[in-house]
């Protein structure tokens, strides 16, 4: 249906508008958003962002909360161990102390004890069964107590390498199922430490098998630590040792080359100091430090031997009682 309307002064014909009362059944050219005004664009899409825009102050929108999930890694929680549980959560020995080799100590020991005893035997034998006539019955008591002391050196030098430990390592700890099948994750209370240590006999024969103890770290006493901390040198000094060290050298060198002839008396005498250290060593237990295992005492040697950590790793594992 057309209506007139009256003419615009600008326009002398009469102009006429459609109006139709089904303008929902035609078809309507949709405009484009940046044409039409700003309190009529239409949203064609829906979104959350524009629900919140266009939502009234009173309604309070909902935003769909997602479901965290968390990754298997960090939802088993990891389990606190110590120190010593780490070492025995590897899967091969951790070695924390392993002696030098002690040959030379070894042979001279045992020949010192040899020949003391064989000394004793000798001036029991001739001096005390075999007295010479014409001498005081006392004089057998003096070479007897003689023969007992020199008895008792010798003993004291065949035992002295008795109780020596060779070496101490952390085992790798058993499947935490075997222990309890009923546990999952490995914690402190069920990750075992144990400790294996090689030591040799009190019998004194060479060539006797090392015999292995197996102990818990606290089982295992010191009487002082290992680790003997100490001020770390500067770069000077560090750079003026190693010029000493290179000047020392470059003289031994110097003077082995120019004295070819009493070369061989040099290194006797070398050999000679060195046997001489040991069997000091083994008069006085020089250079060893008491360690009780299980109630029994044995000797760790601290002259030469590797530790782990320079000693601290022992140290924070068995038990110092200072």
């Amino acid at each position: 249906m057309t209506t007139p309307i009256s003419s615009c002064r600008g326009c002398t014909r009469p102009i006429f508008i459609l109006h139709n009362s089904l303008r929902s059944s035609i078809r309507i050219t949709r405009v484009p958003s940046w044409l039409q005004p700003t309190s009529a664009r239409t949203c064609s899409r829906s979104f959350a962002t524009t629900g919140l825009r266009f939502a009234s102050p009173k309604q309070k929108p909902t935003i769909p909360l997602k479901p965290t999930v968390l990754s298997p890694a960090k939802s088993v929680p990891s389990p606190i161990l110590s120190f010593a549980q780490k070492l025995a959560d590897k899967s091969s020995p951790t070695i924390l102390y392993e002696a030098a080799p002690q040959g030379v100590f070894l042979f001279s020991s045992y020949t010192a004890g040899l020949f003391f005893i064989g000394a004793a035997a000798i001036n029991i034998v001739v001096n005390v069964y075999n007295l010479p006539e014409g001498l005081h019955w006392i004089v057998s008591i003096g070479f007897g107590m003689v023969g007992l002391l020199l008895a008792a050196c010798g003993t004291r030098f065949a035992l002295m390498p008795a109780g020596m430990i060779r070496s101490i390592k952390v085992l790798p700890a058993r499947p935490v199922k075997a222990l309890n099948p009923a546990a999952k994750t490995a914690t402190p209370e069920n990750l075992p430490v144990r400790l294996e240590i090689e030591a040799r006999r009190t019998v004194p024969f060479p060539g006797v098998p090392l015999r292995r103890i197996q102990a818990d770290p606290n089982d295992v006493v010191m009487k002082a630590p290992l680790y003997n901390r100490k001020a770390p040198p500067s770069d000077y000094e560090k750079m003026l040792m190693k010029k000493q060290d290179e000047v020392r050298r470059k003289q031994e060198r110097e003077y082995e080359m120019n004295h070819l002839m009493t070369a061989p008396f040099r290194h006797g005498k070398q050999v000679f100091s060195m046997l001489f250290k040991n069997f000091r060593r083994g008069l006085t237990g020089e250079g060893f430090a008491p360690i009780m295992i299980n109630g029994v005492k044995y000797k760790l040697d601290i002259t030469s031997a590797y530790v782990l950590e320079e000693g601290r790793a022992l140290d924070r594992i068995v038990k110092i009682d200072k």
